[in-house]
């Protein structure tokens, strides 16, 4: 992705689409990564950086611009990667502890 990068200390917008409901959500994330040559790095949290409306298969788009507050993708300078996201709930430690009943047979 830096490879297509046109601007200098540029914001990512990223649009993520849910491939059956075709719902869009948006959100604007730097460029972590401190092997920029060889990846691109970011963090998505749920809930903080942007609210995923099902489990599921998205389509993302992501989109170089100067901006850090604009959502709209017609206003970014350009697609510079995009593909496929798997979005699913990472399961929670259970907080119960399970007894197995015993049986014990005495002659």
């Amino acid at each position: 992705m830096s490879e297509l990068t046109t601007i200098a200390s540029p914001n990512y917008l990223f649009q993520f689409i849910e491939e059956q409901s075709g719902d869009e959500v948006f959100c604007i994330l730097p460029n972590i990564s401190t092997g920029i040559p060889r990846y691109d790095e970011f963090i998505i949290t749920d809930g903080v950086d942007v609210t995923f409306p099902y489990n599921g298969f998205y389509t993302y788009k992501i989109y170089q611009q100067t901006s850090s507050v604009n959502l709209d993708p017609d206003l970014s300078q350009g697609l510079v990667e995009e593909g496929r996201a798997h979005v699913f709930e990472a399961d929670s430690p259970s907080n119960e502890y399970t007894i197995l009943p015993t049986s014990y047979i005495y002659e």
